[in-house]
């Protein structure tokens, strides 16, 4: 899905399980998913099962030494039913003996991932926290550097040194340690004029915004375009599952998985704080704000009996605005449920909001020139309305 599955595969490799990273999606993967998908599945689906697919194909291929690594969910969304479908899948293709490992994203998820030993959540979550670290580094430096290219390179050798870290199995003092290494080297790169582009929110749904492929690159183009963004990171789910966790654990009076959640929500709190640290001062935010506060600027457009990322996609595109956002660009897969009702919301966060910017798209895979073309006419409705705004 995105970069933090390279440092995700070294927190297995720590645990002793040998890990391997999907490539990137790419046509091929589009070729393979549009062959085992009906047409009515979401983008996300299409996608993994093409991935899952070109695995599959490659000559090295051992079925009986190889498990697929798929969690599930709850809430309006088709993502809970994606490890199913895969399922069926392998069963047609002869594939029976080859499982796949469905952690439920719920009040168990971390019981379920215990089974690989009780360091690897938290192995996990460092893998998930530094990369989200790393990420938000590269995007606000990159629209800024000197030398085209010297961002990206950087980053990636400093993710591959951050997963080498992961994988030793390490204390928390030694990830500090080489985040703040990384960290300067990130800081040591030329840059002019920083700060002076307007800042640009994209949120939506989860697997679209972060996979390059999925969402047609749309950061580099906004970046293209003159924007400097601000992506919705992946431990903001991670804390919203929590929520989410707690809640049913005390309705279902399930007090061994509610003490569960709240002991492990207690250390990722108190590790993230501590990672974050290495990034004070280099980055505009460093810690998340936690999910109540976005549930509470959600509250006047949907309740948080609604789970699922509607709710923190309308909570996140306003904490942006606040914070200084001049638009954001919500984005997900064409007939995504909680992607249609955040479309209808945010017409109505826009009129209430001084008409607030903000572009809403739905991939399919049917790339065209429509996105450019949309994302050049927000653009320049982030400058009006950045202009506007400094008046």
């Amino acid at each position: 899905m995105c970069d933090h599955a390279h440092a995700f595969k070294a927190a297995f490799e720590a645990c002793g399980v040998r890990a391997e990273v999907f490539p990137e999606s790419d046509e091929e993967t589009l070729y393979w998913g549009r062959k085992y998908t009906s047409g009515k599945e979401c983008y996300p689906c299409v996608l993994t099962t093409g991935d899952m697919i070109k695995v599959i194909k490659r000559p090295d291929f051992d079925p009986k030494k190889t498990a697929f690594f798929m969690p599930s969910g709850n809430g309006p969304c088709r993502f809970g039913q994606y490890h199913r479908f895969h399922r069926k899948v392998l069963d047609e293709l002869g594939l029976h003996e080859v499982p796949i490992y469905s952690p439920n994203q719920d009040e168990t998820l971390y019981r379920d991932l215990g089974i690989l030993g009780s360091k690897f959540t938290r192995l996990g979550w460092w893998a998930i926290v530094g990369v989200d670290l790393l990420y938000k580094k590269l995007l606000e430096t990159r629209p800024y550097e000197v030398n085209p290219g010297e961002t990206d390179r950087v980053y990636w050798e400093c993710l591959w040194g951050f997963c080498d870290v992961i994988r030793k199995d390490p204390k928390i003092e030694e990830v500090i340690h080489f985040l703040l290494q990384a960290r300067k080297r990130l800081d040591s790169i030329p840059t002019k004029q920083k700060g002076s582009k307007p800042k640009v929110g994209v949120v939506g749904e989860i697997y679209v915004r972060l996979n390059r492929f999925a969402n047609e690159d749309v950061i580099r183009k906004i970046e293209m375009l003159g924007g400097e963004v601000r992506l919705a990171p992946l431990v903001e789910w991670v804390h919203y599952i929590n929520k989410m966790a707690k809640r049913r654990a005390k309705r279902r009076g399930h007090l061994r998985n509610l003490l569960g959640v709240l002991i492990k929500e207690y250390f990722q709190r108190k590790d993230e704080r501590q990672l974050a640290q290495a990034f004070y001062g280099s980055i505009e935010e460093p810690e998340e704000p936690p999910t109540e506060r976005l549930l509470k600027l959600a509250e006047p457009y949907v309740h948080d009996s609604f789970e699922g990322e509607a709710i923190l996609t309308i909570g996140k595109t306003i904490d942006y605005a606040l914070k200084g956002a001049c638009g954001v660009v919500n984005v997900m897969p064409f007939t995504c449920m909680p992607g249609t009702i955040t479309t209808a919301l945010l017409k109505r966060y826009r009129e209430e909001n001084g008409h607030f910017p903000v572009l809403n798209i739905a991939y399919d895979g049917q790339e065209g020139g429509d996105v450019l073309v949309r994302l050049e006419a927000f653009m320049h409705q982030v400058r009006q309305y950045r202009e506007k705004k400094d008046l």
